[in-house]
């Protein structure tokens, strides 16, 4: 697999589907050790700092490495440098305890007796801790005529840190005296042996010495990491590979003599190619098979440049199948212009064109829709005269729709219809491409509609032109008749003409019922593009709206009111205008050529990524 497959394009199908269920034959078990391994070594790289980001299964160098060796050398670099780690860690940990332990003992460094001989002694108790200076005159005075002995060691600018002896009799009467004068004791830990001072040194000596470690150590990871790039980036390039041929796994099946079942779809562009590697392994038996229509073959898209983002509008509705067309390019061309005709603009196409260019920049695929959008709605802009909502500041090459109302109207209504056409002629094609001639000349969609929508809305637009009727009102009822006709007994046409019977019989009732639904669909689908005309005028109604808004305030509540108004037309009107082309594309036209039931190519390195 990861030898001849992985650089192939080329789609794994799962072998399950085609195989019959009396071979016998099983999945491959899933590696879950190669998931682990593979997380524990992404791990190890970022704790080391690697980049690994740009690394994509390097084919060339994959050594096909025993997972057992991998994990081990995985093991084994995890292991050295966790020990460093551990052993910086315990060296942190005792210099912070040490630092805890000097900094009490530091006030009694001036006691000049071995603490532990203190803690010793039979009769006499003592108290180390310090008194705040305002009340050491208190103190003082009062000690004398008491039985305790007290000693100063040290005076800061609070405090003075002191140590008093007593006996076990009068420790009560000591201590309470004392906390009256808000002494604060500290305790001597065990780990304190001998004098104060020396036992300081001693603290300190061992600090250095491990931060002398601490730094040997830091070296060391260093010297590790160095070291283990390298064989870190090989071993996950081999994880990398491995967890992608585990992916596939799960379409190959295998049998009792543990024989590989592999079933795959090879674009025609790279079967020689295919061909050639297939026979360079003497290992593999292989047989090739023409798709047929009862296995639905994927779907590989393969649009020019400029369309290819506009394929992200048709998987949304579907992928085409094999047997129909790749409506992407005519898409492309009606999306830009939709959006052009109903959101016509320099101004705020400019504003979209710069916003699809920083999308582009970071690399988001919507980004050059909104590019190409943009370049319609600053085009249809110049036609308007209309820059930011405004028609005074360039002539409208075309017209202005606020002042061309009916215009607008009967070229939405045109545009709409021309389009409606168009996918017409475009299921035509698909019902050739596909042989299936009831679909091409007798249904709806085919060229009975065709012609009956055509001959329709000619006599309309010739009456609307000349203000007659190009026929006569019994020669138009014949032709929509008997095109009527056609449409409705077409199952029984193509049963005489193929001299096959269909397999499934509509009755007549049902079939008038389909007819009327067609008439309606014609009728709605042509209206519905009025919306072309009715956005572009509401476009220049609201920024009037917003002129005339702005105009009530006065300096800068003049300006901020145009600037946030504007605003909110190119976020809130460009959202619903690309509402619209979508509804547009998926209502009135893909319903008449497109079923979009297929599914998408998806080459071999996809599939093992998932």
């Amino acid at each position: 697999i990861a030898k001849y497959l992985l650089s192939c394009n080329i789609q794994i199908e799962d072998a399950k589907k085609i195989y019959n269920k009396g071979w016998k034959l099983d999945y491959y078990e899933y590696d879950y050790s190669i998931k682990e391994s593979l997380k524990k070594c992404t791990n190890i790289l970022d704790k080391f700092g690697i980049d690994y980001s740009s690394l994509n299964s390097e084919y060339k160098n994959f050594q096909c490495l025993e997972t057992q060796k991998i994990i081990e050398d995985l093991n084994d670099i995890e292991n050295k440098y966790d020990d460093c780690l551990i052993k910086i860690e315990e060296c942190e940990k005792r210099n912070q305890q040490m630092a805890e332990f000097i900094e009490p003992i530091k006030k009694i460094e001036n006691l000049d007796v071995e603490t532990q001989k203190l803690y010793n002694c039979k009769y006499l108790k003592f108290r180390c801790g310090n008194i705040p200076n305002e009340n050491m005159e208190d103190v003082l005075s009062q000690t004398e005529s008491m039985d305790v002995v007290l000693f100063e060691l040290q005076k800061d600018e609070d405090v003075t840190w002191v140590i008093y002896f007593t006996t076990e009799e009068f420790l009560a009467d000591i201590d309470g005296f004392f906390n009256m004068q808000k002494f604060e004791r500290i305790k001597i830990p065990d780990e304190v042996q001998g004098k104060p001072i020396d036992y300081i040194k001693k603290c300190k000596k061992e600090i250095q010495d491990n931060l002398n470690t601490i730094e040997k150590q830091n070296i060391e990871l260093e010297k590790i990491e160095k070291s283990s790039e390298q064989t870190l980036l090989k071993l996950y390039n081999e994880l990398l590979i491995y967890e992608k041929i585990n992916n596939l796994k799960k379409y190959i099946l295998k049998d009792q003599n543990n024989t590989f079942y592999i079933v795959m779809w090879v674009p025609k562009s790279s079967m020689n190619q295919i061909v050639n590697m297939l026979n360079s392994i003497p290992e593999i038996d292989f047989v090739i098979k023409d798709a047929k229509k009862d296995m639905l073959p994927p779907t590989k898209l393969n649009n020019f440049g400029l369309f290819r983002p506009f394929e992200m509008i048709v998987k949304m509705y579907g992928v085409p199948n094999t047997w129909e067309l790749d409506p992407t390019a005519f898409i492309a061309i009606v999306t830009c212009l939709l959006f052009g005709f109903m959101f016509g603009d320099v101004g705020h196409g400019a504003v979209i064109f710069i916003a699809g260019l920083i999308l582009l920049f970071k690399k988001n695929k919507a980004g050059a829709i909104l590019v190409d959008g943009g370049l319609f709605s600053c085009l249809f802009g110049f036609l308007y005269g209309s820059v930011f909502g405004k028609e005074n500041i360039i002539k409208p090459i075309l017209m202005s729709p606020m002042e061309n109302i009916t215009t607008m109207l009967i070229s939405g209504i045109a545009v709409g219809s021309i389009l409606i056409m168009i996918a017409m002629i475009l299921n035509m094609i698909n019902g050739i491409k596909t042989k299936d001639y009831k679909r091409l000349f007798l249904e709806g969609n085919g060229l009975a509609g065709f012609l009956m929508y055509i001959v329709v809305m000619g006599i309309v637009a010739y009456y609307f032109v000349n203000g007659k009727m190009l026929l006569s009102f019994s020669t138009i009822a014949i032709i929509i008749g008997i095109l009527l006709l056609v449409i409705l007994f077409n199952d029984k046409i193509t049963s005489f003409i193929s001299k096959k019977k269909e397999k499934t019989q509509v009755g007549i009732i049902e079939k008038i019922f389909e007819i009327i639904e067609m008439l309606l669909s014609f009728l709605s689908n042509t209206i519905s593009f009025l919306r072309l005309a009715a956005f572009a005028i509401n476009h220049a109604g609201l920024c009037m709206a917003i002129y005339l808004l702005a105009d009530m305030g006065s300096g800068g509540a003049n300006l901020a009111i145009s600037i946030i108004g504007n605003i909110v037309v190119i976020v809130l009107e460009g959202l619903i205008v690309g509402i619209q082309v979508l509804r547009l594309e998926y209502y009135e036209l893909f319903s008449r050529f497109y079923s979009g039931s297929g599914r998408e190519y998806k080459s071999i390195e996809s599939q093992a990524k998932n």
